[in-house]
Formats: C-alpha cells, sequence, structure tokens
C-alpha cells in the first residue's frame, strides 16, 4: 500500500497590472516608448475589455492653490468630482523646478516643469482617464475626491490571452493580434461620438503565485522542501483555462470547456488545490458571469472584496466575495469544500 504524503501543497495565483490599463488608441501611440515597453514586457497574460470612454468635464485650474479641480464623466450615467491637488504629488515634490505648467484637457492632464512641449520642457506627471483610475485605487498622494472609482473600472470581458512565449508586448501590442483585431471591428459604439479604439482597453497582467505548503508533525524534512520551484508559464496557461472556462469572454473562441483537464496546465500536479484572483480594483463582466476584483490602497496587497476562482481535483468554481466566503476571511486561509 502506498505511503500517505506527510505534505500538501496549495497555490494562489494573485494576477496584478504592470501598466495602467491602456485604450487601444493609446497603445498604438505608446508603443515605441521603450520606457512603456519595457514594463508591459513584464506580462505574459492579457485582458481586453470594453467601457464608455470616460472624460474630464468642467476642468477647472486654481493658480493659486494648484489645485485641478473636475468631473470624472463616463456616458450618461456616471459622474464623481476629483480635485488633483498638484504641489502634493510625489513627482512634484520630488522635483527641483521651481514653477511648473499645466496643460487639462478632456481626456489628458500633465505637469510640464517648463513652457508646455518645448524641447527643454519635461512631463513630471500624466494622467490619462484610466491611469488616474489606477492611481486612485492605489491611494495615490495629491488625488482627492474620486470616491466612486471603483464603479468607474467596470468593464465588459471581451478576450483573455496569453503568451506562451515571450512576452504580452510581443503578442498583444507589437505584432498583430487576431482578437484584438476583430474587436475593434465588430464591437458597437457604446457611446455616441466617440471611436471603438477609445473604448477598448488593454490590461496586461503580472502573475505571481503564492505557494503554501502544509506538512504533518512527522514529515521527514529535506532540503527540497525549502526550495520548491515552480514553471511560470505552466500556471500562466492554467490561469487562461480558467478565467476563459468559467467566463467565456465571446472573442475566446476556445473555451476550454473540459478544464481543469488538460496536459499543459496545473491538472494532474501535486497542487492539493490552486486558485487565481485578481489584485486590481476593477471588475470585468460577460454574460456568463462576472468577477471582481479588489486591493488595498495602503499595502498594495489583495483584499478580501476579490472574488476568486479555486480549483480541485476535477472540480473547478467561481467564489463570490460576500456570498461564497465571509468579509474578514483572507483568500489564502479559506476552507474551500467545492
Amino acid at each position: 500500500m502506498a505511503k500517505k504524503s506527510s505534505k500538501a501543497k496549495s497555490k494562489v495565483t494573485f494576477l496584478e497590472i504592470v501598466y495602467p490599463p491602456l485604450s487601444n488608441q493609446e497603445a498604438v501611440w505608446l508603443k515605441n516608448d521603450p520606457e512603456v515597453e519595457a514594463l508591459l514586457r513584464q506580462s505574459d497574460f492579457y485582458m481586453i475589455g470594453g467601457r464608455a470612454e470616460a472624460k474630464y468635464h468642467d476642468v477647472v485650474i486654481d493658480p493659486e492653490t494648484m489645485v485641478v479641480s473636475f468631473d470624472f464623466v463616463i456616458g450618461d450615467g456616471f459622474r464623481d468630482p476629483v480635485e488633483i491637488h498638484i504641489n502634493d504629488l510625489p513627482a512634484i515634490q520630488e522635483s527641483n523646478a521651481e514653477t511648473f505648467f499645466l496643460e487639462a484637457g478632456e481626456k489628458m492632464i500633465r505637469v510640464w516643469d517648463g513652457p508646455i512641449g518645448e524641447s527643454t520642457s519635461e512631463v513630471l506627471e500624466w494622467f490619462t482617464t484610466e491611469k488616474l483610475i489606477w492611481d486612485r485605487a492605489r491611494g495615490r498622494a495629491g488625488i482627492l475626491l474620486f470616491d466612486r472609482h471603483r464603479e468607474a473600472a467596470i468593464y465588459d470581458l471581451l478576450y483573455v490571452g496569453i503568451a506562451k512565449v515571450g512576452d504580452s508586448f510581443d503578442r498583444l501590442i507589437k505584432n498583430g493580434h487576431k482578437a484584438r483585431m476583430e474587436i475593434l471591428s465588430n464591437e458597437p459604439q457604446r457611446y455616441p461620438g466617440a471611436r471603438v479604439s477609445d473604448e477598448i482597453y488593454l490590461f496586461l497582467f503580472n502573475v505571481q503565485p503564492l505557494i503554501m505548503t502544509t506538512f504533518d508533525p512527522e514529515h521527514d524534512f529535506e532540503n527540497e522542501n525549502f526550495f520548491e520551484t515552480y514553471e511560470q508559464k505552466r500556471i500562466v496557461v492554467d490561469a487562461e483555462k480558467a478565467f476563459v472556462s468559467l467566463l467565456k469572454p465571446e472573442y475566446n473562441v476556445i473555451k476550454f470547456s473540459k478544464y481543469p483537464k488538460g496536459a499543459d496546465g496545473l491538472y494532474g500536479s501535486d497542487y492539493a488545490r490552486y486558485g487565481y484572483a485578481i489584485c486590481e480594483s476593477l471588475s470585468f463582466n460577460t454574460v456568463h458571469g462576472t468577477i471582481k476584483g479588489s486591493r488595498d490602497a495602503d499595502t498594495g496587497f489583495i483584499t478580501n472584496d476579490a472574488d476568486s476562482i479555486f480549483v480541485e481535483g476535477e472540480t473547478v468554481k467561481l467564489f463570490v466575495s460576500g456570498t461564497d466566503y465571509p468579509a474578514e476571511q483572507s483568500l489564502t486561509d479559506l476552507d474551500i469544500d467545492p
């Protein structure tokens, strides 16, 4: 009779965005920026989402207080006041410039250390609509109000993809991407006057596994118990299948209906159970379900407001925060019995 293992491994993988969400148009503009490229290459898992275009309305700049105030508006149904206190922004406090120049429009706010657009001037800080949401969710100093930022970060999930070889920059942005082109060609306009290219957003994630191993009291410890390795791409492949099989995004042709079974994922591995959660304050909707992420602005860690996907054996389930587990419990402490 085979000896029962005296240890058990579990894994929770957190998905964290490596760069503020980009509209499709912004991705075209930034794809030749080497600093942006370096950050985007940290990703090998990505999502494409849709939402009505956001804009800044009623922008007012107070030169005395250096406060920019405006309303963050999405379509006809969302409006929330925002204040940006320029002098409190970290990049401004770190600058040696004595004078700052503000550039503000309906989709971009930038702070320069010299005359706007001059070759001798540099942009010290900038806020596209999606970066403003991203920064506010992280508790960025200098951004006040915008209490409904979480509601602004709700997107239709259109596609989930990975880079089995290389990274998301090559797979999604640099080279031609079939699903991205199909989305731009087929998606309807979400709000009158907007371009579809401004209503499609790219989310490039870093996949970060947290592996937990428990041992029986009589376990005979060996060095390898403390230096276990994992296959990053295998986890990435499994994450794609987990999200697609449950949420079934419209533009994913293959829906992985047999998941968690498969030769290239984690099925049959030595994990007793494994799961996935989004460490960002945003949500994705499909006609087949919704998944909500979360992030603590102070610590940068995921919170109990996040939904999670867990797999145990051949069972896979989306667990909804506040419904399937209590809010005070950590995702890593869940005693889930599918």
